[in-house]
């Protein structure tokens, strides 16, 4: 199958289509698929409801890029076959609509694909890694953190002596030094600082349910 492209006018305004020729017996025919107007039309001038959203395919492939992407179509890696798949029916005027319905994919991810792979090239074919969480408390926030628990409760005019995870998150919200933050989190950031909590030489217990939450106070 070959493909070209072909420019019409329609009310005074030039827009591209892309003319598959295929053989069927002694027939050559054409399929035309609209790819987008020639000049880019401003969405904020379009009226809502109107004008076709521009069809979108992967570039022309050299020889290379079409035996890679061939031999990748099987692929052991889910990922990378998929992929091949989309960007193979893509180079072969498939719509990126039908390709998510013979795939049962969404259509958002078979247009991600196949704008990568016309950004990225043959590279599109591997997934790229992924962003770490951006970390909730910075370096600034931690070493307040860790000067509030070098200091002890009394200091704060508290009547227990020593810190427990509980006690120290309450005080770090109550002084306004972060909004909240999760016990795990608060030992993490004490563990890597090499700070330990003291055991109390004191032991407290009643029958009452809300004792464990009134000795927060």
């Amino acid at each position: 199958m070959l493909m070209h492209y072909e420019t019409y006018t329609i009310k005074g305004r030039k827009y591209k289509y892309s003319v598959h020729n295929y053989r069927t017996g002694d027939k050559v025919r054409h399929k035309k698929t609209y790819v987008g107007p020639i000049e880019p039309v401003n969405k904020a001038q379009r009226k809502k409801g109107q004008g076709r959203k521009p069809e979108i395919f992967v570039r022309g492939l050299t020889k290379e890029e079409k035996e890679t992407i061939e031999k990748s179509t099987k692929s052991s890696m889910a990922f990378v076959r998929d992929r091949a798949k989309i960007l193979l029916l893509s180079s072969k005027g498939t719509s990126a609509k039908d390709i998510a319905k013979m795939s049962s994919s969404e259509i958002r991810k078979v247009r991600v694909a196949i704008k990568s792979f016309n950004n990225r090239g043959i590279s599109a074919l591997q997934r790229g890694k992924a962003k770490g969480a951006i970390p909730k408390f910075d370096d600034i926030k931690k070493k307040i953190i860790l000067m509030h628990f070098s200091k002890t409760p009394v200091s704060f005019g508290y009547h227990f002596t020593t810190w427990t995870l509980p006690r120290f998150a309450k005080h770090l919200i109550e002084y306004k030094v972060v909004e909240s933050i999760c016990i795990e989190s608060l030992r993490q950031i004490l563990m890597k600082a090499g700070a330990k909590l003291e055991r109390s030489k004191r032991w407290q217990y009643s029958p009452d349910k809300d004792f464990h939450k009134k000795n927060l106070q």
